[in-house]
């Protein structure tokens, strides 16, 4: 693991861990200047039950970019908090910050877990229609790719369940989870989102097309015709 943490101007911060989510170290951050503040001031900012609530949150949310799945009812709380689908952009939502605070991790479960079967149903239609690519025309190895334009905000679940597919047929265990992106208007450019499994990098597929990402999740742009040019029928890879 590599970690730093520096001033690289005077107003910034810089810290780097790979085995941290940004949201949990954006916590420790902000939880340490909330603390100088209420000790400068004598007086609590913010209640200390809503910051410990935050803290599991955020949590929550590491163990799920992680993909770590290791606190009790994870997936159903990541399933909870994907569907009540906050505005990130404090520019587009001003009450961000105070919407946070009011968030119960034990709330967002109870609606995963309703969820959660729905959701599958959706995955498991798109896997049956999973196809066999070459990754960078061959020389990056083979694994299986989906279209995935109607179910893209499940991409991460779809794509960890579409590499173990791709390992179970001994390809590579890594799932690319194929679709447009409305924003860029753009229809011949897709964006290819890569999912692995155990040791599987795919940062090194992303970095060699101008993405990025972790080691088991990562992502980038790539023109629809490329990516036809990847795709295996009948054995051979269609350049």
């Amino acid at each position: 693991m590599f970690q730093e943490s520096a001033s690289v101007v005077e107003n910034m911060t810089k810290v780097i861990d790979m085995e941290r989510s940004g949201a949990t170290i954006a916590y420790d951050y902000f939880r340490e200047k909330i603390r100088e503040r209420t000790m400068a001031s004598g007086s609590e900012l913010v209640p200390e039950s809503k910051i410990e609530r935050v803290n599991q949150l955020f949590r929550y949310i590491e163990d799920a970019d992680l993909w770590r799945w290791a606190l009790p009812n994870s997936k159903a709380f990541h399933s909870g908090f994907n569907d009540i689908k906050l505005e990130f952009n404090v520019n587009l939502n001003t009450e961000l910050f105070n919407q946070l605070l009011e968030l119960d991790p034990q709330c967002i479960i109870r609606q995963g877990q309703a969820s959660l079967l729905s959701k599958q149903k959706l995955i498991d239609d798109i896997l049956e229609q999973s196809y066999e690519i070459a990754l960078g025309g061959g020389s990056l190895g083979h694994c299986l790719a989906v279209n995935a334009d109607s179910i893209s905000n499940l991409r991460s679940e779809l794509g960890h369940q579409l590499a173990n597919k791709s390992a179970n047929q001994k390809l590579r265990g890594i799932g690319a989870v194929v679709y447009k992106v409305p924003d860029l208007e753009n229809d011949q450019l897709l964006k290819i989102s890569l999912r692995s499994i155990e040791i599987e990098d795919t940062t090194v597929i992303s970095q060699k097309y101008g993405g990025g990402g972790h080691r088991n999740a990562s992502s980038f742009m790539l023109s629809s015709s490329k990516f036809e040019s990847w795709k295996v029928r009948n054995g051979l890879v269609a350049y």
